[in-house]
């Protein structure tokens, strides 16, 4: 007997059973991959944009081409960018893997790394 329901699920099966949590753990799992994947392609896409741009500033006769490398601070932005697309796709193949495996990561230490880094 429940308390204002509390306990009740108003689903078909009951809350915590088995087939709800594995239609969670999918649903975890891809929501994982796609941001995952979205932050891999972004930051892939700002360190090209930003490597690729140059800007041309003319004064009076004098021709001045500026590209990233001129800012070490853009430098450092670029080099950035690409290592966190690299952490991204390396993530997002351990996601794949994960989901083709079937395998859920019960190592503690290396949950905490990835949780680390992802921070």
């Amino acid at each position: 007997m429940s308390y204002l329901g509390v306990g009740v699920s108003p689903g078909k099966y009951a809350a915590g059973s088995k087939n709800d949590s594995k239609a969670i753990d999918r649903k975890v799992r891809l929501a994982e991959l796609i941001l995952r994947t979205a932050v891999c392609g972004l930051a892939l896409v700002a360190a090209l944009l930003v490597a690729t741009d140059t800007q041309v500033k003319e004064i009076f006769t004098v021709r001045k081409k500026a590209k990233f490398t001129d800012m070490k601070s853009l430098v450092m932005l670029v080099v950035v960018n690409g290592v966190a697309a690299a952490y991204s796709l390396v993530q997002t193949f351990r996601c794949v893997v994960g989901m083709v495996r079937g395998s859920v990561l019960f190592n503690k230490p290396l949950a905490w790394l990835i949780f680390s880094a992802d921070q």
